[in-house]
């Protein structure tokens, strides 16, 4: 009786080690480790096939620009600078074994992108205009956000975990704004590594403050539809501000931390988490597959929790806009150059200045909404009232509607 107890256990055991085993090679195939945090999490492409693909888009990048004869690089007056700020930052970012590569295209838009694999591109609309960056820390700050995205693997996880996740949540794929939620986490991830590597390379980490709280007064932090996939304006600085206080204990103005290393593996931002040391066979298959299984979970909530704040937001943008910007007298009438226009006063109901707003014209046919224009609505001074008409488009409605979303008063 003992001999075939010990032969039921040691084949129950054999059979456990083997499902541990093929659970490592289910876990290895779905998931790989954050290069930044140690922690693993699913990603259905390796690094190979990471880099060949942004090295294929890079090439693709360039070439239709030549074909519009659009300039890059060294034809534009920026690509001196941007590179020597980039060579040193890529001194101190995680993943530097990646073929990083640094380029400049000639645009009027205010933006830079990374496609992965090292590369990273930036506009020439970032130095321009009254939004246009205004030294190199501001310039580290942009560049050292799209450094973390590559560094932290975030396109290659993101097509990953939101594939799972909505093969787990059937509902996911109706939710408006899911998406969008999931990226502004990643790109808050984003912002709070790039205030340790802006640190450790010398630069102000204070910087990227600086630069959004400009674009907030610039542009505002209306949140739009909910598909907008970054954080907002006002939102961004006020969080860039909590990392930069953090990492602003690793900076050397003008000059490389000697201490790098060890900071990228533990600071007061983030840390490297050493894996488990189970083996496939002996509880790492089950160890390696909850964890990525856990991280994608974790993840997905965090999304959801960032598409509620939004949706709260957006009530109260709303709340207060009706509240400071008032529409009276409206009527549809003939417009002067043709068509048909909607004309009325608006008040400016705050006591203060509006410095920016945006308000919605609505279509409805009954009860129905036929569609809505989100217009741009000029400043304001303080108890202002003022006459107002706008074009209406030529289509079949019964009624028309104008109320504000978004109001941003002086000082704001």
């Amino acid at each position: 009786m003992l001999a075939f107890a010990v032969l039921v256990l040691t084949a129950a055991l054999t059979g456990c080690a083997s499902l541990d085993r093929g659970m490592m090679t289910v876990s290895e195939v779905i998931s790989s480790r954050d290069p930044v945090t140690g922690q693993r999490q699913v990603n259905l492409i390796s690094e190979d096939q990471e880099i060949s693909k942004a090295e294929d888009f890079t090439r693709q990048i360039l070439s239709e620009a030549k074909q519009k004869s659009i300039k890059i690089d060294n034809d534009t007056p920026y690509y001196e600078r941007v590179s020597r700020v980039f060579d040193r930052l890529k001194e101190v970012v995680h993943r530097k074994h990646l073929p990083w590569e640094i380029h400049v295209l000639e645009s009027p838009d205010w933006n830079a992108f990374t496609i992965g694999g090292g590369k990273v591109f930036v506009l020439t609309g970032i130095f321009h205009t009254e939004l246009g960056l205004k030294d190199d820390n501001e310039l580290a700050a942009v560049l050292a956000h799209e450094m973390a995205h590559v560094a932290a693997r975030h396109a290659s996880e993101k097509s990953g975990k939101l594939a799972i996740a909505k093969l787990a949540d059937k509902g996911l794929k109706k939710k408006k704004g899911f998406d969008a939620s999931f990226t502004t986490n990643q790109e808050d991830e984003a912002d709070r590594y790039s205030a340790i590597y802006v640190a450790i390379a010398g630069y102000d980490p204070t910087a990227g403050v600086v630069v959004w709280k400009r674009m907030h007064q610039a542009r505002g932090s209306y949140t739009g539809d909910m598909l907008f996939d970054h954080p907002l304006n006002d939102d961004r600085a006020r969080n860039l501000a909590k990392y930069a206080s953090a990492a602003q204990h690793y900076y050397r103005p003008d000059s490389i931390n000697p201490d790098y290393e060890k900071i990228l593996e533990n600071n007061a931002l983030f840390a490297y988490h050493k894996p488990s040391t189970a083996k496939a066979g002996e509880g790492g298959g089950f160890a390696a597959l909850f964890e990525a299984t856990a991280n994608t979970y974790k993840e997905v909530t965090d999304a959801r929790i960032e598409q509620r704040k939004r949706e709260i937001k957006r009530m109260e943008q709303e709340r207060l806009a009706a509240q400071r910007l008032k529409f009276g007298r409206l009527q549809v009438a003939d417009a002067s150059g043709g068509g048909r226009g909607l004309f009325g006063v608006a008040v400016n109901n705050s006591g203060k200045a509006i410095t920016q707003a945006i308000v919605v014209l609505e279509y409805w046919n009954g009860q129905a909404m036929l569609l809505k224009d989100e217009i741009p609505w000029s400043a304001m001074r303080p108890n202002e009232q003022k006459e107002f008409g706008i074009p209406l488009r030529p289509i079949q409605y019964s009624s028309v509607s104008i109320r504000p979303v978004y109001v941003q008063l002086a000082g704001e």
